[in-house]
């Protein structure tokens, strides 16, 4: 009996990930008071589809969701994902954001899940967090 190398079967599923010294990807958006933001994304962060068609990766998404926090007003009630991407933009926990602004970690989570709103105090806090953070500029992971 003679033993035989397998050949390695054809690859499927996802391609394979984008070289990291791929060129970054220039990227405009509209934000809801009217304004349009350019920023450069990461060439390791977009991808093509099967069509040939620029997609961004789980970790080009949440970038662009940081910037989109960063460069929006806090007016009203902030979204669910606006304090998420807000919090990781500062590269904090809940449990830090909730110390910082003076609330309970699990206040904070419930804010990111949608199951409960932040009261006028907690708002008015976030407010001024989030001027701090612009005034400061933050960089964004990348």
């Amino acid at each position: 009996m003679t033993l035989t190398a397998k050949k390695a079967p054809y690859r499927r599923g996802r391609a394979r990930r984008p070289a990291l010294d791929a060129p970054g990807l220039p990227y405009t958006m509209k934000l809801a008071e009217g304004r349009t933001v350019f920023v450069e994304v990461p060439g390791r962060m977009a991808t093509s589809d099967r069509g040939g068609e620029t997609a961004f990766t789980p970790e080009g998404v949440r970038f662009l969701d940081h910037v989109r926090a960063l460069a929006m007003n806090l007016e009203g009630t902030p979204s669910p994902a606006f304090i998420t991407a807000l919090r990781q933009a500062a590269g904090m926990t809940q449990e830090e954001l909730g110390r910082r602004i003076g609330r309970h970690k699990l206040s904070v989570a419930r804010w990111e899940w949608g199951t409960l709103h932040p009261d006028a105090e907690a708002l008015e806090r976030l407010r001024e967090f989030f001027r701090e953070l612009k005034a400061s500029g933050v960089v964004l992971p990348g």
